[in-house]
């Protein structure tokens, strides 16, 4: 651990959920943001989607695929482009900036430093994986996975783990998404993009499942960084707050279509 980890080297909750709607998954890590602001605490959530569910970055078009498509949709809160979430495991991390070292409150310094983390989980399990480069200058798919961007994970040059940010009252929020199978075929249909600039962990001949997955992935960043995990679930007052996005934000199609915040939710925040 560096000494530019120490003013991370601090208590997050850890909270694993099962899978939920994408409506109130984005809910609840708009809430868990809000909790942040005001507790000083990260944290970091694991969960999954049922039923499946496509998700757009906060500033993307509506791809014209899903006029017609059969998948649930949602927009996030996080920059980026649109993941088809069906066979992966999907993390949330919300800290308050203070928490990090100067260094690390940075978008590209934040991904750096929850990365570094990831990176030493997935050793774990088998698997090398590198930051990916930038790519200056070239247009992306609408298809998150159908082409690497600056800070997402590769192995061998192919996308395994995707992330999106955004920021607001000083809480940083990111967004990652870990392929463990890919249905190719679903994702054509979804999102109109082959994957073939895509890897899963079961190509990696990673054969564990959910639970070893995430276990490898919070023991790299207890490692690499020197977190302290305690389990959480939702307080009374996240949760609350989570209800109300649900009903007034994300299952409104002024949001998902349209990106327009509620009313009392214009308060600003920066998205990448």
């Amino acid at each position: 651990m560096t000494k530019d980890d120490l003013k991370a080297a601090a208590r997050w909750r850890l909270i694993q959920h099962d899978a939920a709607s994408g409506t109130w998954n984005m809910a609840v890590d708009e809430a868990l943001l809000e909790g942040a602001r005001q507790s000083g605490v990260p944290v970091l959530r694991f969960y999954g989607w049922e039923p499946a569910c496509i998700s757009l970055g906060r500033l993307q078009k509506v791809p014209p695929s899903l006029h017609k498509s059969t998948f649930d949709w949602v927009r996030r809160p996080t920059g980026g482009r649109a993941v088809l979430h069906q066979h992966e495991i999907t993390y949330c991390a919300a800290i308050p900036e203070t928490s990090l070292a100067r260094p690390h409150r940075s978008v590209l310094g934040a991904y750096q430093w929850l990365s570094q983390g990831f990176i030493t989980g997935l050793q774990e399990l088998g698997v090398t994986a590198a930051l990916a480069p930038a790519h200056r200058g070239k247009r992306l798919a609408d298809n998150c996975f159908s082409a690497p961007a600056q800070c997402d994970f590769v192995v061998d040059g192919r996308k395994l783990i995707g992330a999106a940010q955004c920021r607001r009252h000083g809480v940083i929020l990111q967004h990652g998404a870990i392929l463990v199978h890919i249905n190719a075929q679903s994702w054509q249909t979804a999102l109109g993009s082959a994957m073939n600039s895509a890897i899963s962990l079961r190509e990696l001949g990673v054969q564990a499942e959910a639970p070893e997955v995430t276990s490898a992935l919070i023991a790299g960043l207890e490692t690499r960084h020197g977190i302290h995990f305690d389990a959480s679930a939702l307080s009374g007052q996240e949760t609350a707050v989570a209800t109300k996005l649900h009903r007034t934000k994300y299952s409104q199609s002024s949001w998902n279509q349209q990106g327009k915040e509620p009313a009392a939710a214009k308060e600003g925040g920066n998205n990448s």
